[in-house]
């Protein structure tokens, strides 16, 4: 009888300890939140053990309702709240007192009443699925303004800040930010702006790799929020050199929820940076006379700023330097603009000449990967802005340019419309839809077109491309953007993509409404798609292409996101099919020399070919086409027993060859 009574108090205990868990004061002593401002209530986002005062979710007022946007590591069934009013506030029935916290149980997107100062509010509570979530807090006062609109008034304000990174698990990383500035040229001019960030130490946003520098990219005018990541991603799985990674993750500025961000490796050199093999100092060993090169980056920019180093080429192309980056009283200024503009001119004119030793001054291959990714995204700006290049030694130490990284495409993948005029000059009356060519017809902001200037002038180039298309680009989208589940390769399958940002998109577009702009954004509302049927021979190759065109258009609403997500999928799928049926008279696949043996098609001989003809012989598994066609060992035309005899003559040593 005692063992029982013991066994019904504790578990009477126990069920209390979980009570006061749901119902009342969380810790005993009052959590320091650095960015609380009076009447308003705070959600803590953190739920781990460590000391943390700085993931802290501030309530945000849309349409008469209160949110709490909270990160995707939230507890899904309770919120630690704390409370700024000068009174009580009760909510949900768990009363907080002032400028303390309580934990309140919740359901995702139920609503729910708090009562403050004699005012009674409806509260939602809404988790994410991003990746990531970055708290950026500084309370202080930026003459009059808090860090949001300081920082927002003009890209030339910066800021320090102490940080909470949180992952999808809720792992905790508080390196203080160094500094955070705005970015952008167009996309400045929204109200959702982007921003530079540099941490005082190497972090992981999400499952990124350690990144000090990265920036952040409102993908504002993009509904979908998935064009600048799913180019990037799509450039890093064909192997383009740099391509940036990135992670969507949810972005607060003293507690206020921000948005969905892009969070990507900033275009920097160094250690812990997007290309940490590149030294931006080099320079100075060529200046001083003990080296005759060093390597560099630089981008065809259209609208540098002032402060910048820029690098004006013969063709009229302006270079903006990304390292090194100099002032013009430096005394090394003049020697290292010389060397870098005679660089990019010879290089140029090898291209434009056609000469047989281009791939000596730039790599062919990275070329053709980033016209292709312009190409196939219709990019606005493709080869006239944001267009990078890095000067460097190849794996053989000889220095030549590489196109990369790929940078900004929120405008492409029939995102933008456009400008009429410019369309008109240029003999184009499809840019919107997925068919037709742009990058290869797209004029110069300052001097000729790069992209267009190489398509047109460089044959190794333009014969070069097709094999990339359909050796890289058509298996990479195919196998892995059109696959299922896929979140372990540099590019993921569609679907994850649109898993990663449902929640979150929902959050976003309550925090700011999706934008259509007519003078800018295309139509999203309906869509001839385009597919193409391949015919593959038997080394699983591609030798034809059927395609085919919707009569009918799809409808999309271009107010809601799921809509304009597979808007963008679908017009991607079309626009591959359609360059697939236009690139495929120009390739000739180079069949590989065939394996004698090799009935698995394994890229080996063994016992376990023996077997596969076997199996094949006795009508229980049959063998592929490239299996029939390795599979005639003994050379006498058919494939038989014999066949598996004689290789199993050769991997015993008894004879040396097939």
């Amino acid at each position: 009888m005692k063992k029982i009574l013991s066994l019904l108090l504790a578990l009477i205990m126990i069920v209390s300890v979980c009570s006061v868990a749901i119902t009342s004061t969380a810790a005993e002593t009052t959590p320091d939140v650095t960015s609380a401002v009076t009447n308003a209530l705070y959600a803590h986002a953190y739920n781990g053990e460590e000391a943390d005062s700085e993931a802290w979710v501030k309530w945000y007022e849309n349409k008469g309702k209160m949110y709490f946007f909270m990160p995707t590591c939230t507890n899904t069934k309770s919120l630690e709240i704390y409370n700024s009013f000068d009174s009580d506030v009760t909510i949900n029935g768990v009363t907080i007192k002032s400028n303390e916290s309580a934990v309140v149980s919740f359901e995702e997107d139920a609503e729910y009443t708090a009562t403050a100062n004699g005012k009674s509010y409806m509260v939602v509570v809404l988790v994410s699925s991003a990746e990531a979530a970055m708290f950026i807090n500084n309370p202080d006062d930026f003459d009059g303004q808090n860090l949001w609109d300081y920082l927002t008034d003009t890209k030339e304000n910066s800021a320090s800040a102490t940080s909470a990174l949180l992952d999808e698990e809720g792992n905790l990383d508080s390196t203080p930010i160094k500094k955070i500035k705005g970015r952008g040229n167009t996309s400045w001019d929204a109200d959702k702006k982007g921003f530079n960030i540099t941490y005082d130490g190497a972090v992981k946003v999400g499952n990124m790799q350690k990144c000090k520098k990265f920036s952040i990219i409102s993908n504002f005018q993009d509904a979908s929020l998935t064009r600048n990541r799913l180019l990037y991603d799509l450039a890093d799985e064909v192997g383009v050199p740099y391509a940036s990674d990135s992670r969507f993750t949810e972005v607060y500025v003293n507690g206020e929820y921000i948005g969905n961000y892009q969070v990507c490796e900033k275009v920097d050199v160094g250690k812990n940076t997007l290309m940490p093999d590149i030294d931006d100092e080099e320079y100075l060993s060529y200046c001083d006379g003990t080296a005759t090169n060093f390597s560099f980056v630089c981008e065809i920019d259209a609208n540098p700023d002032d402060d910048d180093f820029t690098v004006k080429a013969s063709n009229g192309n302006n270079l903006t330097m990304k390292a090194p980056e100099l002032e013009r009283n430096d005394p090394n200024y003049a020697k290292t603009r010389s060397f870098i503009k005679n660089k990019y001119d010879t290089m140029f004119t090898k291209l434009l000449t056609n000469a047989s030793n281009v791939n000596d001054f730039i790599d062919l291959e990275s070329l053709a990967q980033v016209y292709l990714i312009n190409e196939l995204g219709k990019n606005w700006d493709a080869g006239a802005g944001s267009f990078f290049f890095v000067y460097k030694p190849d794996e053989d130490g000889k220095y030549k340019f590489f196109a990369s990284p790929v940078w900004d495409y929120d405008n492409s993948l029939g995102n933008a419309q456009g400008v009429e005029g410019d369309l008109r000059n240029l003999g184009i009356n499809d840019y919107e839809e997925p068919t037709g060519w742009f990058a290869k017809y797209k004029n110069g902001y300052r001097g000729p077109n790069f992209l267009k200037e190489s398509v047109a002038r460089c044959k190794q180039l333009t014969a070069l491309i097709p094999t990339v298309w359909f050796e890289q680009f058509v298996p990479a989208i195919n196998d892995k953007l059109n696959g299922t589940d896929l979140s372990d390769t540099e590019l993921y399958s569609s679907d994850v993509y649109l898993n990663k940002l449902t929640k979150s998109a929902k959050m976003n577009f309550i925090r700011w409404d999706i934008i259509q702009e007519p003078q800018w954004i295309a139509d999203h509302t309906s869509l001839n798609k385009c597919y193409a049927t391949y015919e593959y021979n038997m080394f699983g190759q591609i030798v034809g292409v059927d395609y085919s065109q919707d009569e009918k258009a799809t409808k999309y609403d271009q107010y809601v996101f799921e809509a304009e997500y597979q808007y963008m999928i679908d017009w991607t799928n079309s626009r591959v099919a359609w360059m697939s049926s236009q690139y495929i008279d120009s390739y000739t696949p180079v069949e590989p020399p065939i394996l004698v043996g090799d009935a698995d098609t394994d890229g080996e001989v063994s016992i376990l070919d023996a077997t596969a003809i076997q199996l094949h012989v006795a009508s229980i598994k049959s063998l592929s086409d490239l299996g029939l066609a390795s599979a005639d060992a003994d050379k006498d035309g058919d494939i038989s027993v014999l066949d598996a005899t004689e290789i199993q003559l050769y991997v015993a040593g008894l004879i040396d060859e097939l």
